[in-house]
């Protein structure tokens, strides 16, 4: 079964703590994360992209320097100054069975952040943070949403954006052009988005929420 995503939220932040200091390891614990996961999503990225977006050198005048390449630098700009405007919903917040939102409309997302019971709250997801697939696979992402696509816009730069319904509402879904080759999107298929519940982020409210 094939499941793509495209850039995530942690390789943009990857990439821009390399640009800012280019020490793998210290650019990894700036991220929380340890050095294999960093070097794991560099090596996604040069396979999704088709070249290495980061070069390490063990020696030298400059020993344990890791810098972005072209391509690293094209995908950090390109994230920075083209992403697309999150998902958003608003729903009503309740801890049990396990911390979730109702969505307005139909739908139920899993959360991880705290709430008051029965709090109307609006929440967003990246149109990077979900993994595709055609069909139900096991995954750790606690949050499987059954949609169906309506649009496809594919990019001159490799990327494509997917437009979706799900419970009658639109979800945007950032990949490339090759995912959506090798899945199979096209307008009127049925696919599976894929969203770890810590993808789901609670919008801070300027305001009461009204009912």
């Amino acid at each position: 079964m094939i499941a793509e995503r495209w850039l995530a939220p942690i390789d943009v932040r990857l990439l821009g703590a390399l640009e800012r200091e280019p020490n793998l390891v210290r650019a990894a614990r700036t991220l929380a994360i340890g050095r294999d996961r960093a070097v794991y999503r560099l090596r996604r990225l040069a396979r999704l992209f088709g070249g290495p977006v980061a070069v390490g050198r063990r020696g030298g005048a400059t020993p344990g320097v890791t810098r972005l390449t072209p391509l690293g630098l094209r995908l950090l700009r390109r994230a920075r100054g083209g992403r697309l405007g999150s998902n958003r919903w608003t729903g009503t917040y309740s801890k049990l069975p396990s911390p979730r939102v109702t969505v307005e409309g139909g739908g139920i997302l899993e959360v991880a952040f705290p709430g008051r019971e029965g709090r109307r709250v609006e929440v967003e997801v990246d149109p990077e943070a979900f993994v595709v697939a055609r069909a139900r696979v096991a995954l750790s992402a606690r949050n499987a949403l059954s949609v169906v696509i309506a649009g496809l816009q594919c990019r001159p730069d490799g990327t494509a954006v997917v437009r979706a319904r799900w419970h009658n509402r639109s979800v945007r879904v950032a990949l490339t052009t090759g995912s959506v080759a090798r899945l199979g999107l096209r307008p009127g298929a049925r696919v599976f988005l894929y969203a770890k519940a810590v993808a789901v982020r609670r919008v801070a409210s300027r305001g009461p929420l009204r009912s």
